[in-house]
């Protein structure tokens, strides 16, 4: 059977979002019967925001899905609301891939002072002692 599955890059570098977001509008497309409907109303957002670094050049999601920004990217960029509600999902999943990390960082972190003061107490029980 011939693989199909894409390789990430080998240099270890960051994938376009058409790359991943197309393939996957494309494996929805083939499970679901969709229609885009409301054309005219803003997608109401209640979810989480995008973090700070895609705020440099992203909107917000609750300002990308309002009706005349989605009717823009339709227009301007060639952008439906499926391709901006895959981005929005791709921004979300990069914040919390960032929290996961940074969670992670800072446990390692605090172990490491934790090691550090354990070895200084031993040190300063030692030195005690020896006074003792």
């Amino acid at each position: 059977m011939e693989e199909k599955m894409k390789k990430w890059r080998k240099d270890g570098e960051p994938e376009s979002f058409t790359s991943i977001a197309d393939h996957i509008k494309k494996a929805i497309k083939f499970a679901y019967k969709m229609e885009r409907t409301n054309v005219k109303k803003d997608i109401k957002w209640e979810g989480l925001d995008i973090g700070q670094k895609e705020k440099a050049t992203c909107y917000s999601p609750d300002e990308q899905l309002t009706a005349e920004n989605l009717k823009y990217s339709f227009e301007e960029q060639d952008k439906d609301a499926l391709d901006e509600i895959l981005a929005l999902a791709l921004r979300l999943g990069i914040e919390q891939g960032r929290r996961i990390e940074k969670s992670g960082l800072e446990k390692n972190l605090l172990t490491m002072r934790i090691d550090i003061i354990s070895v200084e107490l031993k040190e300063i029980k030692r030195m005690l002692s020896k006074k003792a």
